[in-house]
């Protein structure tokens, strides 16, 4: 078994091959696996460009930010997370940061079901967890008091992971079961878990859908029949959960697999234009000037 620090820095390895990669599936690109791993998040971005690529990952992930700023993107979900933030990323949801404050300052968690099972845990424990549904909205900010409680959880794991005391994996798996317990009844006083989880449920699907059909379906009416829902229904709910509609989300799935095709690849415009789902290259580019201002051609000139 890899200690942490050798994970940590095979991991930023990774980062540094697969800076300008599309959605990167870490299950395939990241060759040594564990089923535990606790970090401060400055130690996580020290030494890199502060941002990580989108990816999805077999591991769930609970960050809290303590002190400075980045962004997020998460599923369909964008967020600025300050101070006191707390970040709960379910597994195989596409997620990536970006633009982290030199003063940054936090914790990350991540963990698959292998790791309380090896402890003897009834999976249930976790899986029965409403904030590991991809979902509900994957951020909260907490006040100075709530922050204190998750703050001495993530350092009392920190502490039992590089320490050699009895039983320290049974211990780190009930704190780790603490923080999903604390989490979820935060997330419920903010957001209503419970009340709301037709509609989390709604969103999840229509993610899942997404992922699947943004090159071949870039219209609202699909993604509504296959949810049994109106399409304004859909954007209605989408917006108010996101703060996009979902046709603007679907383009920007869309806009984030172009970008990808344009300075990874050595493919044609038109042929990226036919990969996206646009038999008319010239309204591939109309589209993508739309929203880049400038030539799909220019914008990939940028990174020559």
């Amino acid at each position: 078994m890899h200690d942490d620090k050798f994970i940590l820095s095979e991991f930023k390895k990774a980062l540094r091959k697969i800076a300008k990669g599309k959605v990167v599936d870490f299950d395939d690109h990241f060759n040594h696996k564990f089923d535990f791993q606790v970090h401060r998040l400055e130690d996580v971005f020290r030494d890199t460009n502060r941002a990580i690529p989108p990816n999805k990952w077999s591991y769930h992930r609970i960050a809290f930010v303590k002190k400075g700023s980045g962004e997020f993107k998460t599923g369909i979900h964008q967020f600025k997370a300050t101070k006191n933030t707390l970040v709960v990323i379910p597994a195989r949801v596409i997620t990536s940061s970006s633009k982290w404050s030199l003063d940054m300052e936090g914790y990350v968690v991540l963990f698959n079901l292998d790791y309380f099972l090896q402890s003897n845990f009834p999976h249930q424990y976790v899986e029965s967890k409403k904030i590991l549904n991809a979902g509900i909205q994957p951020y909260i900010h907490l006040g100075d008091e709530q922050a204190a409680k998750v703050e001495n959880i993530f350092e009392t794991i920190l502490k039992e992971k590089h320490g050699n005391n009895n039983h320290k994996d049974e211990l780190i798996a009930i704190k780790v079961i603490e923080l999903l317990i604390l989490s979820e009844r935060l997330f419920e006083e903010e957001q209503h878990l419970e009340a709301n989880l037709p509609v989390s449920d709604i969103i999840k699907r229509f993610t899942e859908l997404l992922e699947a059909n943004f090159v071949n379906e870039r219209f609202v009416g699909f993604y509504a029949a296959q949810l049994n829902i109106h399409p304004n229904h859909l954007n209605a709910l989408i917006k108010k959960h996101t703060g996009l509609t979902a046709k603007e989300t679907i383009q920007n799935r869309l806009m984030l697999e172009t970008k990808y095709l344009l300075h990874s690849t050595n493919l044609s415009i038109k042929e990226i234009s036919s990969q996206v789902g646009f038999d008319d290259p010239n309204y591939f580019t109309v589209f993508f000037r739309r929203f880049e201002h400038m030539s799909p051609g220019h914008y990939r000139a940028g990174f020559v």
